[in-house]
Parts: structure tokens; sequence; C-alpha cells
């Protein structure tokens, strides 16, 4: 099956090709009949199989041209595809309800299919993604370990990330250079800022991020800086409650615009 296609590096398409992964990654979304459902770059289909099996509520969107007109050909009536990049299509546009996720995303926009499911997640009932294993790592890790970054910290308040498999380069075709993880995140019920609060705490996390190796106060510029806590270490020292308190602290005092 493989043969016939030309994998396009532009596109960072790697097909999952190892059945047992595969069945496995179909009782772990545990896909119902009620669910409606978005599948981000389907390729050849190898998921969107066992998801039809289950609910007819399916919309996949593919960019390459020669994959939308080949999985329309093999699911005929059963399928509704966007040829079109997932990064201009509004997921608002596709359903008025809640939904779920379904992808295996490439490597080079996994920071932004996390953003955009940042900016979603009113609507998402839950995502599940296969990406790079050390992306994955990233967004999941605790303050205190050097690979915790901003996109940890924007993670973690809104969604409860669980990490299911760890997927080795074999059982792709052709075959990545690393491994990759599959994995899901589903938004919290209730998170630990604000609504009035998101988008300049997130504004502040990116700017005590900026420059890693130096301290919070040497980061953004204000008076008497030592009367706050956490203020002398750096961002990644601090745990996502202590980010909160420190911005909530400057922003009460006027020193955050």
């Amino acid at each position: 099956m493989f043969e016939k296609i030309n994998p396009k590096k532009s596109l960072g398409q790697n097909f999952l090709k190892n059945q047992i992964t595969i069945n496995l990654i179909g009782d772990i979304i545990n896909i119902k009949e009620s669910d409606y459902v978005i599948e981000i770059g389907p390729g050849m289909g190898a998921i969107s199989s066992s998801i039809l099996d289950k609910t007819r509520n399916y919309v996949g969107i593919e960019k390459d041209p020669y994959l939308s007109e080949y999985l329309k050909k093999k699911y005929e009536k059963d399928i509704k595809i966007i040829n079109e990049d997932v990064l201009k299509v509004e997921f608002s546009d596709i359903y008025k309800k809640k939904y779920r996720i379904i992808g295996n995303i490439p490597y080079n926009i996994s920071t932004e299919i996390i953003i955009k499911c940042i900016e979603n997640r009113m609507n998402i009932e839950s995502a599940f993604f296969m990406m790079q294993k050390e992306f994955v790592d990233r967004i999941q890790s605790k303050f205190g370990n050097k690979v915790f970054g901003r996109l940890s910290v924007f993670c973690q308040i809104f969604f409860d990330i669980n990490k299911y498999i760890d997927i080795s380069p074999k059982d792709f075709y052709p075959e990545p250079k690393v491994y990759s993880s599959f994995f899901s995140i589903t938004p919290k019920k209730k998170i630990l800022l604000e609504e009035n609060e998101i988008d300049s705490f997130l504004n502040f996390v990116k700017e005590i991020f900026e420059k890693r190796r130096k301290k919070i106060k040497n980061c953004i510029s204000i008076k008497y800086d030592n009367v706050y806590d956490n203020i002398d270490k750096r961002a990644e020292q601090l745990s996502i409650q202590e980010m909160i308190n420190l911005y909530r602290d400057l922003k009460n005092d006027g020193k955050l615009v």
C-alpha cells in the first residue's frame, strides 16, 4: 500500500503502519456513536477506519490534495474531508457543539496545534495526538525540570495531560529519526486563573521565559523587586501557582501593563 505513495517531507508525512499500534490507539480513544470527531492529517486512513466504525459524525482535515482524494474514494459517502491547512481552518465552522480531536501531527506544527486547542478549549471535549516524544515530554514537564517552559505552563494551565504510549520510528513509513508519543489533553473544568487574567498572565509568562538563564527580576522592568516572593529566581524554578501569585502581586501593585 505505501509503495504507491511518495511521502512529502514538506508536509512532515510519516504514516503509521504498525497494525498493533493502530489497534491500541483505537482502544485508547474509545470513540462513541454520539461523538463528533475532527481528525487532523488522516493520511491514508490508518486511524480513520476505527473512528468511522463507531461514528458517522466525522470530518477529516487533510492538506495533501492527493490523500484527500484517496480518502474520499476509500470511504465514499461515509467521510467528509476538508482539503486545507489545519491552521487555516476554523473548528467552530465545522461543529456547533463539543467535539473530539484526533491527529498524527507533523512535528513542525506541534506548537501551533496546541495553541489552536487552547484557543478553542471551550468547545473541545478531548484531543488525542501523536507528536514527537521530546515535545510531549516538554509540555508535561514540571517546574525544576530543564525543559519546563512557557508551553508547559500554557498547556498545564488549561488541560489535563495524559501520555499513553511511546511509539518507535519503526512503526511509521517512512521512519522518522525520533520516537513519538501518543497522549491526550482534556480541558480542565476549572483553571487557576480568572477569565480577565488569562491574556495578561500568558504575556507575563512569555516575558519571564524569554531569557531563560536570567532571574525574573532581570526579565521585567520594575522597582523594589526585593519585596516580591520568588522574583529572585529563574522562571523554570517556579511552580505554576507561584507564577500566578507573583503575577497577581505585580499586577495589583501596578507593575505590569
